[in-house]
């Protein structure tokens, strides 16, 4: 009775995942900084905030902290300097909060995911309009080297709710890479 009870919580927990990641792929394909796209941002960065802790992903749980803060700040009317004081802040708080918990030494690749989670605290606070080029290169290289630890996460610990972080973080990339590429091929 039990096995079913946790397998059923298991689906509908991959199930919320996949659900934020839609939500936060139609927020990638809205009007730039749009109301909807801050709400499907924000909406699906607190769905893979539960999924991350529900399946006791704690580089995952931090990582979507600071993008879930993230979101919320897009909300609110404050300078560059504000954010990324809150932002890379709050990554370095999250972080503080892997080594004592000593997840470094369970998780091996943990390390990746941190730098990872730092690039893309710094390019959210980045103002795309001011700085492209730096937007660009902080949150696509972070989100690379996310994609790359939920994929070594998928492949070695068998971790199927990684594919959602994965695919999200690959497809979140894309866009701010072809941004710093493009200014540095016109510059």
């Amino acid at each position: 009775m039990i096995e079913k009870e946790e397998k059923k919580g298991n689906n509908l927990v991959f199930f919320m995942g996949i659900a934020s990641m839609i939500l936060l792929l139609i927020g990638v394909f809205s009007e730039p900084s749009s109301l909807l796209q801050k709400i499907l941002f924000f909406v699906g960065a607190i769905g893979l905030t539960v999924v991350a802790h529900s399946n006791k992903q704690k580089m995952l749980f931090v990582l979507q902290v600071i993008i879930s803060l993230g979101s919320f700040l897009a909300f609110m009317e404050i300078g560059g300097i504000e954010k990324y004081i809150l932002l890379i802040g709050s990554s370095v708080v999250c972080i503080a909060y892997l080594v004592k918990t000593k997840n470094y030494q369970k998780d091996k690749f943990g390390i990746v995911c941190t730098i990872g989670l730092t690039l893309i605290a710094a390019g959210m606070a980045t103002d795309a309009n001011q700085s492209p080029a730096y937007f660009g290169l902080f949150l696509g290289s972070g989100g690379l080297l996310v994609a790359l630890y939920s994929c070594m996460d998928y492949y070695l610990n068998s971790n199927k709710i990684a594919i959602i972080w994965f695919v999200l973080n690959l497809i979140f990339a894309i866009n701010p890479l072809l941004i710093f590429i493009s200014v540095v091929m016109s510059g």
